[in-house]
């Protein structure tokens, strides 16, 4: 059983629910996959701490609210429903706080469960940033950081983006973010860290959320910490530039993401 197998039957497992047999391979991959047996770990407690909090607000006769500007805020996009949210009223706002819980707590994943991109790679540039994490491959030249992406990355990658775009390379490496390798690129734009994850795009099926969003909008935002951050699927990989700056400097270095070919 895979990992993402694993976790869509969390809630047959966390309930005591499905076949003997589904329950037999869920605890032999458990016992084998430390990330999946943390992962399940902190579900069961989420889901104590909603219970709790759902049963705490139940009496205290919560008013109504509006539940897009709570995701929004969280910085998370609901999905459209054509359903009015209007006659659920204090349940939304025990449902609410619940949610931003979960944000705080467990930020690494999304709402569905899945991981959270935004998160992981905030938390690999932080580490950038703050020196604790040296890239792989140091260098200042562009050419020869694209060559060390195509010898080292086992999917399409292309070359860093253009020196006119404002982005200054210093180096590259290959981390995990949730059960994907990615290539990054590391650099600055105005002197501030700016990160460059690249991903194949195949790696949306492990971010579910991320895939319903890219498909509405080419290109999106979001803030993760201090950090912003831009993301698209530009031909085979999935893009992501985050840095503590302007966000228009940073879809500017986005957007000139391998405009121009490798080297011979």
């Amino acid at each position: 059983m895979k990992c993402h197998d694993a976790r869509r039957y969390w809630d047959l497992y966390h309930d005591s629910e499905g076949d003997a047999d589904l329950h037999f391979q869920l605890n032999e991959h458990l016992d084998n996959c430390v990330e999946c047996a943390e992962w399940f770990h902190k579900q069961s407690r989420l889901e104590s701490l909603v219970k709790e909090r759902l049963t705490a607000n139940a009496g205290e006769g919560a008013t109504a609210v509006d539940w897009s500007r709570i995701l929004n805020g969280a910085g998370v996009t609901p999905v459209r429903r054509a359903r009015s949210w209007k006659m659920f009223g204090s349940l939304l706002t025990a449902l609410a706080a619940g949610i931003l819980l979960m944000i705080g707590l467990f930020g690494g994943f999304s709402l569905d469960g899945s991981p959270n991109l935004a998160h992981l790679s905030a938390e690999v540039h932080q580490h950038v940033s703050a020196g604790s994490l040296r890239p792989e491959f140091e260098s200042e030249s562009d050419i020869d950081v694209d060559r060390y992406l195509v010898n080292r990355v086992p999917f399409p990658v292309r070359c860093p983006p253009r020196k006119d775009s404002g982005f200054a390379v210093r180096g590259a490496g290959m981390c995990q973010l949730s059960n994907q390798s990615a290539a990054y690129v590391v650099g600055s734009v105005d002197h501030q860290p700016v990160s460059i994850f690249v991903l194949p795009k195949e790696s949306l099926n492990e971010f579910p959320e991320l895939r319903l969003i890219l498909q509405r909008e080419p290109m999106t935002a979001c803030r993760e910490g201090n950090s912003e951050m831009v993301l698209s699927v530009f031909d085979k990989n999935l893009i992501l530039v985050i840095g503590n700056i302007d966000r228009t400097k940073l879809t500017r270095v986005l957007k000139s993401y391998g405009t121009y070919p490798h080297s011979a």
